[in-house]
């Protein structure tokens, strides 16, 4: 029997008022380390203040190479990934998944291989589905796994997204009893789902290790995933699709990582862009032929100012018609 005592938590939109209201439900003498990742992007963070603020546990943002101890919160810094590494905690400037950096899946999935049954895996409120992956890690390697009620959060989309791979999926006023009763109990030990537990954790850190290798990603995930016929939002790279997972998700050569989810919201994003600088190439050019009509107008030159004319109203229609389509958006 083991004992869990490390804790993940990962969560985006609504995240600070539920991570306060989290700190409110813990003991001063938890017997577990917490670590945190709230998307921040490269912004700077009050988060640890106002978790000391809200209840008894110290927390403060992780410094790379430090021994993370039981009763503390450890908070991912501005535009560093937060990970667990031989008994430490990690900060890298890796290449961003599902857009962010820091990112939850980092963590989780370090936590999943490093902790195993130790682990316990938290997603609170967000958008999209980041962590829904590293939650599956955790729970593949025999890690615990919580998720606030999706009807429960300010953002329902990660919690939704990541339920599916939750043992507990709990209103948040409840979920801080939870923990303490899962720290305060054992894990069992691998027995019968041993094998599946090392075939999990080989994989993870397969996965991990090509997340590392920067641009020499190729060969680490050739064996766990499947060229695509998409490229990467960010680097334009070959998407490759991940397999022996239950969520969507795909990688690139140079380690950007996106789930399905953030994937289609990036390529919406590339459309909705792409239609915005069309529409303006449009307007300019219904501007420009007009400026045109106006000149032949006044030379009399009669053929080229209705050529102009003509290109006056395609310009305008197809104009209007992707105006259509953005505000359909």
């Amino acid at each position: 029997m083991t004992h869990r005592d490390f804790i993940v938590i990962g969560t985006s939109s609504g995240g600070v008022d539920a991570l306060r209201s989290l700190a409110s439900q813990l003991p001063v003498d938890m017997p577990a380390s917490i670590a945190v990742v709230l998307h921040i992007g490269a912004h700077g963070s009050m988060l640890p203040a106002l978790l000391n603020q809200a209840g008894p546990l110290p927390a403060k943002h992780a410094q790379d190479g430090e021994h993370y101890a039981p009763g503390r919160i450890y908070v991912a810094p501005p535009d560093r990934h937060l990970v667990v590494e031989d008994g430490l905690l990690r900060l890298l400037h890796g290449a961003k998944e599902n857009f962010a950096r820091p990112a939850i899946d980092p963590l989780f999935r370090t936590a999943a291989t490093q902790i195993g049954p130790r682990a316990i895996g938290v997603i609170l409120t967000g958008l999209l589905d980041d962590g829904t992956a590293g939650l599956e890690a955790i729970q593949a390697c025999g890690g615990a796994t919580l998720v606030q009620d999706p009807a429960d959060a300010f953002a329902s989309e990660m919690p939704r997204h990541a339920s599916p791979f939750a043992d507990h999926v709990l209103p948040l006023d409840q979920m801080g009893q939870c923990l303490v009763k899962l720290t305060g109990g054992n894990a069992s030990a691998p027995g019968k789902n041993g094998r599946a537990r090392r075939e999990a954790t080989d994989r993870i850190v397969l996965e991990q290790d090509a997340w590392l290798a920067g641009t020499t990603a190729f060969e680490a995930i050739r064996g766990l995933a499947t060229p695509s016929t998409f490229t990467c939002p960010e680097c334009n790279g070959t998407l490759w699709r991940m397999t022996g997972s239950r969520v969507m998700r795909y990688r690139c050569h140079t380690g950007h990582a996106y789930s399905a989810a953030s994937l289609g919201d990036g390529r919406m994003t590339d459309a909705e862009d792409s239609l915005r600088k069309a529409l303006r190439a449009l307007r300019e050019r219904e501007m420009f032929s007009r400026e045109l009509r106006d000149h032949f107008a006044k030379t009399g030159d009669t053929a080229a100012q209705q050529r102009e004319e003509d290109n006056v109203l395609r310009a305008r229609h197809a104009a209007e018609l992707l105006q259509s389509m953005l505000m359909e958006k």
